[in-house]
């Protein structure tokens, strides 16, 4: 007997390469931490988008996290710099928002309202 019908799993989720809710969150975050002059590794980005936005992104959250920092790279809407190394903690990455992500910014600046409140 054949099925009736095939799913392709390549069909399902997001297409690649696009920009969802929780990328546009960390967008804003980015640019609102850019605004305060407030530093955006990984691991502070992973704590806003839990104790302002509540995201729930799985018992992987942080490496959630980084696997869209990492698609953001790669788009060209964030760049990765190396942050000066102190004396007994490991080298991490600091993130900024690129020119390419100001053509986001109307779709982002909706994600800013939970940062500015709670500050």
């Amino acid at each position: 007997m054949s099925p009736l019908y095939t799913i392709k799993v390549s069909t399902l989720g997001k297409p690649k390469n696009s920009i969802g809710e929780t990328k546009l969150k960390i967008l804003a975050i980015l640019s609102h931490n850019e605004g305060s002059n407030l530093p955006s590794y990984g691991y502070t980005i992973w704590k806003t988008l839990n104790d302002h936005y509540y995201s729930c992104l799985g018992p992987d959250g942080l490496r959630n996290v980084y696997h869209h920092l990492d698609d953001l790279c790669d788009q060209q809407f964030i760049s990765e710099v190396p942050s000066p190394l102190v004396e007994s903690k490991p080298e991490r990455q600091l993130y900024h928002l690129t020119e390419k992500a100001l053509l986001l910014q109307v779709q982002y600046l909706q994600y800013q309202k939970p940062l500015t409140i709670r500050d």
